[in-house]
């Protein structure tokens, strides 16, 4: 794993963990650090994804968005908001987070091709949100327009190949130490 910092804008920076693979349990298991570091239980997590992720084999796909989707309709919720086709999509849901969630996280990312997560502010609702991603399109580099709007300190985001996570954040925010959160915290 790799780990870097810098600036995507004067507001907005941009730490990025690099070469890793979720399917290596030791990888596996300093991205679960990351996100205990990043995520309380009882968190509310908000996604967008688009599309699904052309990497995985179709087996795996349909078994995935069988998973996924119970998941959602059990523990959170999940609203697509265009479908070009069944494969092609933006959408987005809520989780709270609990202990499996972080392996759900590793789920989420074999199916989707694109996906962002975040803990939302208090008093930006769901409904909000799924405003926001209508309003902006799911046009948001960098996760620049949800932060510069206040509506999350942080936001994560899957790195395209899958084998990075970029955390955007603002620069008033004091993210933790995630480097030390991956290749120090005990592992589980």
């Amino acid at each position: 794993m790799d780990f870097y910092n810098r600036s995507l804008s004067k507001e907005i920076c941009i730490f990025s963990i690099d070469d890793f693979n979720i399917s290596n349990e030791q990888d596996a298991s300093q991205l679960k650090n990351v996100y205990r570091c990043l995520f309380l239980n009882n968190d509310m997590l908000y996604f967008s994804f688009r599309r699904e992720e052309n990497l995985t084999d179709e087996n795996t796909l349909r078994l995935l968005k069988i998973k996924i989707s119970e998941t959602f309709n059990k523990d959170g919720a999940y609203v697509t908001l265009r479908e070009m086709d069944e494969t092609r999509f933006d959408s987005v849901g809520r989780i709270s987070i609990k202990e499996s969630t972080f392996d759900f996280l590793f789920d989420i990312w074999n199916y989707f091709y694109s996906c962002t997560f975040f803990v939302p502010k208090n008093g930006f609702a769901f409904s909000d949100y799924v405003d926001f991603q209508k309003r902006i399109k799911f046009q948001d580099k960098g996760g620049e327009k949800l932060l510069k709007a206040g509506h999350a300190d942080f936001e994560c985001i899957k790195g395209l190949g899958g084998d990075s996570l970029i955390v955007s954040y603002q620069k008033d925010y004091q993210l933790p130490d995630l480097k030390k959160a991956a290749l120090y915290a005990p592992r589980y």
